[in-house]
């Protein structure tokens, strides 16, 4: 089936224009993980967004003339002109984060909690995992967005933006494919293969997961573990370290496949998505998550998607 044409919406400032309407050039929206989303778009000097100012409110909407969807959510963080045009750049509203600083002590608290309390400046989409801590400590020489970051890394969990601008953190968990994408069709490109994964560590807790009982602290066996574990002040549980443990394999044998891919134009494809890959020449690799995703729009060139994928695990 042909593809629609495509199509594009910028609001800015709570107006909102097609892509003819602003004079487009040029559009690119990056969306990652563990990362503040952003977006760049190009007009031309006589656009009518060419005044933009920075602090503005802004909002992209991609897809074809069968229908668009929201991309991205955020404000504008830059805006600089050339004598052939005026380039307009935007941060997610997450960015807030990376200047915010605190100093609070978590007791016996949810992760997800933590991640509520910490970012509650901004608008959270989604705060799932079950991981419990028995101490965290977060103080004023990192960030929010640093210690939410921390806070990812010990939850086996990755944070991403959605498109209305929320903050997600998500503990990682295996799914299948949503969808197909087939080669000669909705495929442009691609460079996926199997690489050399990094080794998966081992962890620990830093005190009450021996036979002497909870409230009792302990020093790790060694001898008891295949490699050297590594100790994490915050788990006083055997179950929350074996947790990680887990993630850690399972981040290990999703980097053993990893590459790139470029789509017609995706505007639903988001970081954490799973897919596959159908019809390639030289057999399909399996199925693939995104781990970072690029729209790309333009006057001469139309709307295609890139992304970074890695396996999807088991």
């Amino acid at each position: 089936m042909k593809p629609g044409r495509p199509v594009a919406h910028v609001t800015i400032a709570g107006r909102r224009l097609s892509a003819a309407e602003a004079a487009l050039a040029g559009m690119s929206v990056s969306l990652g993980r563990f990362s503040h989303d952003r977006a760049r778009i190009v007009v031309w000097p006589q656009s009518k967004f060419a005044s933009a100012s920075t602090g503005g409110e802004m909002k992209i909407e991609l897809g074809t003339d069968a229908g668009e969807v929201d991309v991205w959510t955020g404000k504008v963080s830059a805006v600089y002109a050339s004598p052939e045009a005026v380039y307009i750049e935007g941060l997610a509203p997450t960015a807030v984060l990376s200047s915010e600083r605190k100093s609070q002590t978590y007791l016996n608290q949810g992760a997800a909690d933590v991640v509520r309390d910490l970012a509650s400046s901004v608008d959270i989409d989604s705060a799932d995992t079950s991981l419990q801590l028995e101490y965290y400590a977060v103080d004023a020489r990192r960030s929010v967005w640093g210690h939410l970051l921390d806070l990812a890394m010990l939850a086996g969990a990755e944070t991403t933006i959605s498109a209305s601008g929320g903050l997600r953190f998500v503990e990682l968990r295996s799914k299948p494919a949503s969808r197909k994408f087939r080669y000669q069709a909705d495929l442009l490109h691609w460079h996926v293969g199997a690489s050399a994964a990094p080794k998966a560590l081992v962890y620990a807790a830093s005190g009450a997961a021996s036979e002497a009982g909870k409230e009792k602290w302990h020093w790790i066996n060694q001898e008891s573990a295949p490699d050297a574990a590594l100790s994490v002040g915050a788990f006083q549980s055997k179950s929350a370290a074996e947790a990680l443990g887990k993630a850690s394999t399972a981040y290990v044998a999703r980097a053993a496949v990893h590459g790139q891919i470029r789509l017609v134009g995706t505007s639903d494809l988001r970081p954490g998505d799973v897919f596959a890959l159908e019809d390639l020449p030289a057999g399909d690799p399996g199925d693939l998550r995104a781990t970072s995703v690029t729209h790309h729009f333009s006057g001469t060139r139309g709307f295609w998607t890139d992304a970074g994928v890695e396996g999807a695990g088991q």
